[in-house]
């Protein structure tokens, strides 16, 4: 006998919204975090990422939370920490919609540029990357944990004020 596959979760775009990151979210986003990442941050360093210099934002579907980043700024540079989008939803472009976010909100503070780091075996989200103006500058050797030992970060770059 065939499984039924469940019919995949579609997101109305229309509806959609970003918000700023509270305390309360920690639980929702720990547990997309727990989901996507093969080495998740724990909820103490979430929590570690509140003050002045962090600004967070959670993607919201009908009032649950589907999706975040975290991200700081310094001296005009923004650094993307932490991003992920709820796997039951992934490749709807909510991720872009994320970005280009960070990207705006960043840009209406005056931000020069956003910087990141990404598995180099992360090949959809390189792509999404550069889709949105990010540039390869830099690796980092043996960066990341993985199953089979270790792997490069690549660090990449978006200029905003271009």
């Amino acid at each position: 006998m065939e499984a039924i596959m469940p019919a995949p979760l579609i997101i109305n775009k229309e509806k959609l919204q970003i918000v700023p990151m509270g305390l309360a979210d920690i639980e929702d986003v720990f547990n997309i975090e727990s989901r996507c990442h093969s080495h998740p941050w724990s909820k103490k360093l979430f929590l570690s990422n509140f003050g002045t210099r962090y600004f967070s934002h959670i993607l919201l579907a009908d009032e649950q939370v589907i999706g975040y980043f975290v991200a700081s700024s310094v001296a005009g540079e923004v650094t993307l920490m932490n991003i992920a989008i709820e796997p039951e939803v992934q490749g709807q472009g909510l991720g872009n919609i994320l970005l280009q976010f960070l990207k705006d909100y960043s840009q209406a503070k005056d931000e020069e540029e956003v910087w990141l780091e990404v598995r180099a075996s992360n090949l959809y989200a390189l792509k999404l990357y550069q889709k949105l103006g990010f540039v390869e500058l830099d690796r980092r050797k043996d960066y990341y944990p993985c199953k089979n030992g270790r792997e490069d970060a690549v660090i990449m770059c978006c200029y905003l004020s271009l």
